[in-house]
């Protein structure tokens, strides 16, 4: 009996690990995005990628603004690159450089243009890791606060800034105090 379990093993593991691959190819990679929000932008401090002066990520506070993870080497961050380009008129971009030469980020923001407002150096990736960063590229919304309220893993695209992105910004933008609104409370 014992000699004819043994033959089996090998089946009954092989059959087993099939199963669970099988569950797992049905999840959506994407809805980790969706677990996320409501985290806070972690405190921490880079050098400006383009600037070297240190910037904290408390500074990046006090209006909605999007915080895209990329890097040189990156193929989908190049090719997000030309929307990133169109968004930054229209919401505060920052770029977190993640894991990559300082010099061929610069010289890649040199030749396609930098639509970043700052542009955190994080070589290491610890910021990345505190973000839960799985790779480039990477889109994040926060809120004016630091909420996060978005996430978006791989390249951003026009349909998933309108569908994911967009709506959230704007009612973000409408709890926001505007400056005069600011000033008006204050005695």
């Amino acid at each position: 009996m014992r000699s004819r379990l043994r033959l089996f093993l090998p089946l009954i593991v092989t059959l087993g690990l099939g199963a669970l691959l099988w569950l797992g190819l049905g999840n959506n990679p994407y809805r980790q995005d969706e677990a996320v929000a409501g985290r806070t932008l972690p405190p921490w401090q880079s050098d400006d990628l383009l600037g070297g002066v240190p910037i904290h990520t408390e500074a990046l506070k006090g209006e909605p603004f999007v915080l895209n993870v990329w890097a040189s080497w990156c193929p989908s961050c190049r090719a997000e690159h030309p929307l990133l380009s169109e968004l930054a008129g229209t919401v505060p971009l920052y770029g977190l450089n993640y894991r990559d030469k300082g010099d061929a980020a610069r010289a890649w923001l040199a030749q396609a243009g930098n639509p970043y407002r700052t542009v955190l150096a994080d070589p290491d990736g610890k910021l990345a890791m505190e973000l839960g960063v799985y790779g480039t590229p990477e889109t994040y919304l926060f809120a004016a606060d630091g909420t996060l309220l978005s996430r978006h893993t791989g390249e951003l695209t026009k349909e998933v800034w309108q569908r994911q992105f967009a709506p959230l910004l704007a009612k973000a933008r409408s709890k926001t105090p505007s400056l005069e609104q600011v000033r008006e409370s204050k005695p």
